[in-house]
């Protein structure tokens, strides 16, 4: 699938590049939104018009497309962070807590705007407490970010 079919299936205003740039810049910043439809294609309810066919494929090219935006920054913590993101995401997925999903896209969104390296430590931990059973670190992170209640909606299960 080409980059355009991805710009297509995410035609729904951007929820999350603005809580990004800066730092990122605003194409940059962009990727945030086309790998949030990826992972709605693979695993919720997309905000974009879907093709009728091949939400996996449509799902993959948005995540692609999403990570080459985001790594034309060139910052390698942005691009640990997201890869973490979209792994623990799925984890939640197969493990039935979808409930913590926008807690865990909140959270990384935030750090990434903040880029600062407390922050990447600050969620790192918060990360791995929500993977031993207690995400309460994660929440309240997540709670500070003007994102999460836009993400609670589109993300729920």
């Amino acid at each position: 699938m080409s980059p355009e079919i991805a710009e297509r299936i995410a035609a729904p205003p951007p929820l999350l590049a603005r809580h990004a740039s800066p730092p990122l810049a605003p194409d940059e910043a962009t990727g945030l939104d086309l790998i949030l439809e990826g992972f709605l294609l693979h695993h919720g309810r997309p905000r974009g018009n879907p093709p009728a066919s091949g939400l996996i494929l449509a799902g993959d090219a948005c995540y692609a497309e999403g990570l080459v935006r985001v790594a034309a920054a060139g910052d390698l913590v942005v691009i640990r962070l997201l890869a973490d993101l979209i792994a623990r995401s799925a984890s939640l997925v197969a493990d039935q807590r979808h409930n913590l999903l926008p807690a865990l896209w909140a959270a990384t969104v935030a750090t990434i705007a903040s880029h600062g390296r407390e922050g990447v430590n600050q969620l790192a931990a918060a990360a791995d407490a929500m993977s031993s059973g207690d995400p309460s670190a994660l929440v309240h992170l997540a709670e500070q970010s003007d994102c999460y209640p836009e993400l609670a909606e589109v993300l729920a299960p």
